[in-house]
């Protein structure tokens, strides 16, 4: 609910959230205020127009959770969340297994994806003053899992990477399909590093990033979705 805001609403056909908390609370039997309070717990960290419970952070259990979905798109995670809140128990099973099983470490993962976030929009802000490249010609990819964040219309080979910092130093860190494509693609892979989000923001410029900058691979489990469909080679 928090992450995917308006769009939740839009999903389950509803207009307002009070009824949004009554259908998904009677699908999971519990409170329709529990439900409230859960989607509060989580939105200092997602861009919506809320607040939420901006006075405390985020309790460890919750940003593993944040953690482990971080990769999920957007579609299967309204996926799953409509196969749940229709009591599909296999799909509920596999959900709640994999988060079992999925344990990276923590390292602050609610601070991470808002300062992503924010790094996002303050690029999209200043994006010609920056690479000289106007908002209107920036294509968003955010949710296309294609290994970066935003490409450029008319120009189907460059790919641009937004990373987020509180101040203007720290570690940064890719995904392996990220680093992939920034190795497939040279120099039309563009690294915008946005620093000091949280107060005068600063920029620095990469291209072609996996030449330029030295990396480590690491490696922590994490949830997948998995898009499985049946088909046929003769005709019914």
């Amino acid at each position: 609910m928090s992450r995917l805001d308006e769009r939740y609403l839009r999903s389950q056909g509803v207009r307002t959230w009070k009824t949004a908390f009554e259908r998904a609370a009677k699908a999971l039997r519990v409170k329709p205020t529990s439900l409230k309070n859960l989607r509060d717990e989580f939105d200092p960290v997602h861009d919506n127009s809320r607040k939420g419970w901006h006075h405390r952070p985020l309790r460890p259990n919750r940003q593993r959770v944040m953690g482990d979905l971080s990769e999920v798109s957007d579609d299967a995670l309204l996926e799953s969340v409509n196969r749940i809140l229709g009591e599909d128990e296999t799909a509920t099973e596999e959900l709640l297994d994999s988060l079992i099983e999925a344990r990276p470490p923590v390292h602050n993962v609610a601070e991470r994806l808002f300062t992503g976030r924010r790094a996002e929009n303050l690029f999209l802000s200043n994006c010609e003053t920056w690479i000289g490249i106007a908002q209107s010609e920036i294509v968003d990819r955010r949710d296309s899992a294609l290994g970066f964040d935003f490409g450029v219309a008319g120009n189907s080979e460059r790919a641009i990477e937004i990373k987020g910092l509180r101040g203007d130093s720290g570690g940064i860190q890719f995904t392996d399909r990220e680093w992939s494509e920034a190795k497939i693609r040279r120099t039309e892979y563009w690294l915008v590093v946005v620093g000091n989000v949280a107060a005068t923001p600063v920029f620095r410029l990469w291209k072609d990033p996996h030449s330029l900058l030295n990396a480590q691979c690491r490696y922590q489990r994490s949830v997948t979705a998995v898009w499985t469909s049946r088909v046929a080679l003769k005709g019914e």
